[in-house]
């Protein structure tokens, strides 16, 4: 299989608050009360310099200040945690209810609680879609809970955790139901999942996958990306009433699971799913902006972000006004809205470092002057 997705362990990752001391710090040259700083013209209250002589009797005065140039205080950290979470994934299922699909469509119904439950309880927020007719109509499928909402063998659907949209699909047709149908599933779909699509059937494929891959992604410009995975006839097994090799060749070239339907395993199937949904599913390059501590009030110009790869390294990044300034930059971040926000996004090549790191860390820091992209 042709990966094209770098995979990462999810890990929950610590977020640090950081508290400068008081911004002015009472360094104004015209604040009453200053003492001059030694070396220079300027004054600083009597609170924001060490080391200063007094003017009578030329004795050291300790004034509790830091020792950093120019009187700035050192940031001091206060430690917030927050959990860093994988994007959610979509699944669509479209199976053959044609007549030698007996067999699969009862494992597909057997099988799909279980596949669900592996997902989600992986913490993995989950949207599964099937395109199949009900029991009655061909060889049919209804999901029971917890999945579906228990009104087997008729209405299943569930949202928005399952929709079922009943469409018979016949032997060669599965990719032209899917496009046919969009309206019917598409609310289920989530701009910002990772999306897969699954074909299950025993025959061949009228549509050319070199027409297919365009059209689906002409449906929606957030479905690019996509991840298609097969179960399909490899040989001319006794199950087999044909090849699927356009299948085939789609799950290979999108890096999703091909597998054999002759083999007539269907948990071994759904196991290897499973575990290519959670595994391929990446992290939320977004970040919620955590309260400060009780004595600090929020400034969103006084923020800054940190990455740790958790092997020595460590990347200040810097903002940007918004994502149309990440081209321009090599790292950045910016807010969902600068005048009120609510959450940090990095910057798309930012995302891409982060998601590469199996043991990465990120710190958000409050409190500093905020540190421009560059």
């Amino acid at each position: 299989m042709m990966a094209v997705r770098s995979k990462i362990v999810l890990t929950t990752l610590g977020l640090m608050l950081a508290a400068c001391g008081d911004g002015d710090g009472g360094r104004d040259s015209g604040q009453s009360g200053g003492v001059p700083l030694p070396g220079t013209g300027g004054t600083a209250s009597t609170e924001s310099v060490t080391d200063s002589l007094d003017g009578d009797t030329g004795e050291k005065l300790d004034l509790g200040v830091s020792d950093l140039p120019g009187g700035e205080e050192e940031c001091a950290a206060v430690s917030e945690a927050a959990e860093l979470i994988p994007l959610p994934a979509d699944i669509i299922f479209v199976v053959d209810n044609s007549g030698s699909m007996d067999f699969e469509a009862g494992q597909i119904q057997a099988q799909m609680n279980g596949f669900s439950t592996q997902i989600i309880d992986s913490g993995v927020d989950v949207h599964v879609v099937l395109i199949s007719s009900y029991p009655g109509n061909g060889n049919g499928i209804c999901i029971d809970p917890p999945l579906g909402n228990g009104a087997c063998p008729n209405a299943d659907t569930f949202p928005p955790t399952f929709t079922h949209v009943d469409e018979r699909v016949a032997s060669h047709d599965a990719w032209e139901v899917l496009l046919q149908t969009h309206s019917e599933w598409a609310p289920a779909i989530r701009a910002e999942s990772s999306k897969h699509i699954v074909v299950v059937t025993d025959d061949t494929s009228n549509m050319n996958l070199m027409d297919f891959d365009p059209a689906f992604l002409g449906l929606d410009p957030s479905y690019a990306g996509y991840i298609h995975h097969s179960v399909v006839c490899h040989s001319n097994c006794a199950s087999a009433a044909g090849i699927g090799t356009n299948y085939i060749e789609l799950s290979n070239m999108t890096g999703g699971v091909a597998s054999d339907l002759c083999d007539q395993d269907f948990q071994a199937v759904f196991d290897v799913l499973s575990t290519e949904v959670i595994g391929g599913t990446e992290l939320a390059c977004e970040f919620e902006i955590p309260a400060p501590p009780d004595d600090m009030e929020f400034n969103p110009n006084q923020v800054n972000l940190e990455f740790d790869d958790g092997m020595g390294g460590v990347l200040e990044i810097g903002r940007v006004d918004s994502a149309a300034d990440c081209p321009n930059v090599v790292d950045g971040w910016y807010y969902d809205d600068p005048e009120t926000p609510t959450l940090i996004l990095m910057c798309p090549q930012t995302c891409d470092k982060v998601q590469q790191s199996m043991n990465g860390s990120i710190n958000i820091k409050f409190g500093c002057a905020t540190m421009p992209a560059g």
